[in-house]
């Protein structure tokens, strides 16, 4: 429950920034899925942990 919960506040954060972004930019706003997010927060997971063990060069 505990990371559901954790999971909404990042995917209301980042919907938040990228409208914010987009404002800012003088361009309409669009708002990904929670899937997308949910998607996009695991990408970001996997690339950090490639990061922290040197996987990037």
């Amino acid at each position: 429950m505990g990371e559901e919960i954790f999971l909404d506040s990042i995917y209301q954060s980042m919907q938040d920034s990228a409208w914010d972004v987009r404002l800012s930019l003088g361009r309409p706003s669009s708002h990904a899925t929670r899937e997308q997010a949910l998607q996009q927060v695991a990408m970001l997971k996997t690339a950090k942990e490639a990061w922290l063990f040197n996987d990037i060069k």
